[in-house]
């Protein structure tokens, strides 16, 4: 049987939104659901309010039937089921739409700071398929009988090489793109590449504040929906958007399930900003830990807001310096054999 695919975190945002109006305005949840099922703007929206509809009026509670869709995220069938047990199903579903319309923005902003070194790039490598195949090959006769310098040599040999496959370039193209989305799916190989993004000088603290807001506000959701902490610790790995701090989340669940605070358990694993523990320690200690985590997901909210902006401001002049220095190691190596050849003439 083929897995369904999850519904994205804009309509996750959408469904619990007409969801929570539409039951807390007295609707029995089914007629709800049918009403949510005409939406035409989107099938698979339309396909999951009708199979969740279809599964509750077969005698399922709607937290498993959330589960057995396949539409929905683990976090939001978690708390859709506490919700039940605790009758507020209605405030519980106006919490996931606020969750998911975050999460969706923030997938926005990463997206949009993205765009400007993807372009970047696209322009380095249309420079040096330009040179290489327009370029160096007419300026091959010229240079045919002068002594060229080794970085000229390196370049031409290049050029003939991309010259004569020029006409399997995008098919290597695909083959590279299809093999790298491969390989960052393997879960050893994406756990190595988030750990080295945690790990690198200055864009790691960024990278390490972003995925610490991340945790914040699902722990908050999730415990302040009545789950206890090492179960919201559990639904919240692998929503975080970094393999590599899963791990550290799953080392602690396991120490907060051995009996320790989550503040101790977060200051022993190192992995999370550091004021994180600091922080959640006052609220164990004031016995107001929901309240805490709920005030810590609204300060890192703020501060992966600006997280991003400094990463965008990192990659941009990163990226141009790199199409700089491309740029001037092309130039020497084409103009060099010229100054040769233009000083031994004088001379």
């Amino acid at each position: 049987m083929q897995k369904k695919r999850k519904l994205g975190t804009e309509k996750l945002s959408e469904f619990f939104r007409q969801f929570s109006v539409l039951i807390s305005s007295g609707l029995p949840v089914p007629k709800a659901l049918e009403i949510m099922e005409t939406d035409e703007t989107d099938k698979r929206f339309s396909i999951a309010c009708r199979d969740l509809r279809l599964r509750m009026i077969d005698g399922m509670l709607i937290g498993d039937a959330m589960a057995a869709t396949g539409c929905f995220p683990e976090l939001a069938v978690q708390m859709i089921r506490s919700a039940e047990m605790g009758g507020h199903l209605g405030a519980a579903t106006m919490r996931l739409s606020t969750h998911y319309e975050k999460e969706h923005r923030t997938e926005g902003k990463i997206r949009g700071a993205m765009l400007y070194p993807k372009i970047l790039l696209l322009m380095m490598i249309f420079l040096i398929m330009f040179v290489f195949l327009a370029i160096l090959p007419t300026l091959e006769p010229l240079l045919a009988d002068a002594e060229l310098p080794f970085l000229t040599k390196v370049l031409m040999d290049m050029s003939h090489f991309l010259y004569e496959y020029r006409y399997f370039l995008p098919a290597a193209a695909l083959i590279l793109i299809a093999a790298w989305q491969f390989l960052i799916t393997r879960p050893g190989i994406r756990r190595g590449y988030d750990r080295m993004l945690c790990f690198l000088p200055v864009i790691g603290r960024q990278v390490k504040i972003i995925c610490t807001a991340r945790f914040c506000e699902n722990m908050s959701s999730l415990y302040s929906s009545g789950l206890p902490i090492s179960f919201c610790l559990k639904y919240t790995m692998g929503t975080i958007g970094n393999r590599y701090l899963d791990g550290s989340i799953r080392g602690i669940m396991e120490r907060v399930e051995n009996g320790k605070l989550l503040s101790e358990a977060i200051r022993e694993s190192g992995c999370f900003d550091k004021k994180l523990a600091a922080v959640i320690v006052t609220g164990e200690e004031a016995g107001c830990l929901d309240e805490m985590l709920r005030r810590l997901a609204e300060n890192y909210e703020h501060e992966a807001d600006l997280a991003l902006t400094k990463l965008m401001n990192l990659l941009e002049p990163a990226m141009i310096l790199l199409i700089g220095a491309l740029t001037g190691f092309l130039i020497l190596g084409i103009m060099e054999p010229i100054w040769n050849m233009y000083g031994s003439s004088g001379g």
